[in-house]
């Protein structure tokens, strides 16, 4: 434990800011909107904050593949800056870390949740992808169903067999893997005293 105790208050604020972290004087417009709740990390910047970043996605990275694949899914930002000044450019790009972890998690839930099924890559992905997007947000499963001209009863099917893997469900028993993700890297963060201890521990 540091002398001057834990830098956050819990795990989701760790990873906020580890997943979030600019070494410049000042995030980009994409990452604030991406991540507008910033963690309490005391302030840190520079080489610092860079550090205790590194840090805390080494423990991220110490869970393995599917863990680290769903917190960078959950955290990391979608879209990072980008000043190629190519007369195309819109300013940003898609964040090529989150592009990955949204790929590995999709060829994942085709041997899990969606084993046997049939699905096309682009479709897995975007069941994934709706999964880590806000409720309001989220292609609907009649779009998907259409855009894809697949029967809607087949997407409703599937999108739940995702979210029952990923986010769990009343009928499982076990919880779901972003909920063992959560549990094991605030377990982690706690055990170096990077995040303070609960008051019911």
């Amino acid at each position: 434990m540091r002398e001057d105790g834990p830098l956050f208050e819990s795990a989701h604020a760790a990873l906020v800011f580890a997943f979030n972290f600019s070494a410049g004087p000042e995030r980009s417009l994409m990452n604030k909107l991406a991540a507008p709740a910033k963690s309490k990390g005391r302030g840190l910047a520079g080489l610092d904050g860079a550090a205790q970043a590194g840090m805390v996605r080494a423990e991220v990275a110490a869970l393995g593949r599917v863990s680290e694949a769903i917190l960078v899914a959950r955290f990391a930002p979608r879209s990072v800056p980008c000043d190629c000044r190519a007369a195309c450019c819109i300013g940003y790009r898609p964040n090529r870390e989150w592009v990955d972890a949204i790929s590995y998690l999709a060829d994942h839930v085709r041997t899990t949740a969606l084993a046997g099924c049939t699905a096309n890559g682009i479709l897995r992905r975007e069941y994934v992808v709706r999964y880590f997007t806000a409720r309001d947000a989220r292609v609907s499963i009649d779009e998907l169903a259409e855009r894809h001209d697949v029967a809607r009863n087949t997407v409703s099917a599937h999108v739940g067999k995702v979210a029952a893997l990923l986010g769990g469900s009343r009928g499982r028993d076990a919880p779901g893997l972003e909920t063992v993700a959560m549990d094991a890297i605030e377990t982690r963060l706690r055990e170096i005293g990077m995040v303070g201890v609960a008051e019911n521990a």
